[in-house]
């Protein structure tokens, strides 16, 4: 039995492993939070082909045939680059020890290394008789969605509370694209901006409330992330007039398939 590095380009590109072996097992595949899905097939037979994900395997029965002398892999999906590896040989072996923590942790550092991660911060100054807003924006036309994993917010010397919630319209303040969490890296699609407004009644259904004491920091868990699809925005509205409202975002963007 070995095991073999791949990377299996979207475009959908032929990788050969030439190694024989009745048995491939996918031990790991990681895509950057994309489908990670791989088209692999024994030897180059056409219409041998056998659809795997991380964790699966396939044996070839002992049909009295050859074993391939090689296998064929593509990216099934194509929605990212897939970097993995798989086990080939005669026989077969299963662990699977570990590999959901292997994935999360290689999948954040995937998304940097491949410039998809982002944080960008918003701030709608304090004044009278008007309540801050900040908005992580995605634009109609990005062609991307945004997969926001962490929302802090900050009070300044007043308490803050907000309600938060998605708005199809976006705000008023200029829009500052996602600064790459690579050094070096192209900006981001999506954005964050800020406003303020003379009524603290959202326009939208309340996903949540938040508050943050006065002068502090507040991290704002939440158990999945959240989605911003193209032409929508997600928004913290304050329900307190005359208080800066400062959020930091933090996001990666993937296509929106």
């Amino acid at each position: 039995m070995q095991k073999f590095d791949f990377t299996a380009p979207a475009s959908g590109a032929a990788v050969v492993v030439n190694a024989p072996g009745r048995y491939i097992k996918y031990v790991l595949g990681n895509a950057g939070g994309n489908d990670t899905g791989l088209i692999v097939t024994p030897g180059s037979k056409p219409g041998s082909k056998i659809l795997l994900y991380p964790g699966q395997a396939v044996t070839l029965p002992e049909d009295g045939t050859a074993g391939p002398n090689g296998w064929t892999i593509t990216n099934a999906v194509g929605a990212g680059t897939i970097i993995g590896s798989v086990v080939i040989g005669n026989g077969r072996i299963d662990d699977n020890t570990l590999q959901g923590t292997v994935n999360v942790v290689d999948g954040g550092k995937f998304r940097t290394l491949s410039n998809s991660a982002f944080a960008c911060a918003a701030g709608a100054p304090g004044a009278a008789s008007v309540y801050g807003r900040n908005q992580l924006w995605n634009p109609a036309a990005s062609g991307v969605r945004l997969v926001c994993e962490s929302v802090v917010i900050k009070a300044s010397s007043t308490a803050q509370s907000m309600n938060i919630g998605f708005m199809n319209t976006q705000l008023t303040g200029g829009l500052v694209q996602g600064v790459s969490k690579l050094g070096g890296g192209t900006a981001a699609k999506g954005g964050v901006m800020a406003d303020t407004n003379a009524s603290s009644v959202q326009t939208f259904t309340a996903l949540s409330v938040a508050s943050a004491q006065a002068n502090t920091l507040q991290n704002i868990y939440d158990i999945e992330p959240l989605v911003v699809p193209p032409g929508w925005g997600l928004t913290l509205w304050s329900t307190v007039a005359n208080s800066d409202l400062v959020t930091n975002f933090q996001w990666y963007e993937e296509p929106n398939v």
